[in-house]
């Protein structure tokens, strides 16, 4: 049995394996008027299991298009169209080809914990540093409440609003978040949580 991990790759999955099938076919056959009237019946076929209409000017040419994409631009003997066009088709996939091998760098910057984030992470990191103030206890409570959003979301649930209290002392290093948040609630609007996860909150404290 054929398996699909080893066959090649798709460039234009709306004709399907046997399309392709076919295209190797005709390639492998001998230069010749057959060989062309084989390509010019190929396009009908790709016309009709991709629904693109050979009647259609702008359709005809994309299938053409695709079928020298498909074949690696071994079938271009029989290409209807201007050495032009052809060639700056050949450019293009070039320089599609060439983006699309150019992997973005991301930064590799260490997470504590994934459901918070590292912007919030860093947030958190930076209230050991602040000193004591209406800034300060602002700020704190804004990323408690975040942190309490991104912990629901995330897991769905919460025992006890502690658990967010531990996560936010151990990451930032102040030690006087305990004793503003400790045995506190955090209060976070449902307005505020997606869907589900309110709706499941809401349903938790009814059957208290």
């Amino acid at each position: 049995m054929e398996y699909n991990t080893k066959r090649g790759d798709m460039q234009y999955r709306e004709y399907g394996r046997n399309v392709k099938k076919m295209v190797e076919f005709v390639c492998g056959l001998e230069e010749s008027e057959k060989k062309n009237q084989a390509v010019r019946s190929l396009v009908n076929v790709m016309g009709l299991v991709s629904g693109l209409s050979i009647k259609d000017d702008v359709s005809y040419h994309k299938l053409w298009d695709h079928l020298m994409v498909l074949s690696s631009f071994r079938l271009e003997s029989a290409w209807p169209f201007g050495q032009e066009e052809l060639d700056a088709l050949k450019q293009r996939m070039s320089e599609d080809h060439k983006v699309n091998r150019e992997r973005l760098h991301y930064k590799n910057s260490n997470i504590n914990r994934r459901h918070y984030g590292a912007y919030l992470e860093a947030m958190m990191k930076k209230l050991k540093d602040m000193p004591d103030g209406d800034e300060y206890d602002a700020l704190s409570m804004l990323i408690a409440q975040q942190a309490k959003r991104s912990y629901l979301v995330w897991n769905g649930e919460l025992s006890s609003d502690n658990i967010v209290v531990d996560q936010l002392a151990e990451t930032s290093g102040d030690s006087r978040i305990k004793d503003k948040f400790q045995n506190k609630n955090i209060y976070v609007s449902h307005n505020s949580l997606p869907t589900d996860v309110s709706q499941n909150n809401k349903k938790r404290k009814k059957k208290k």
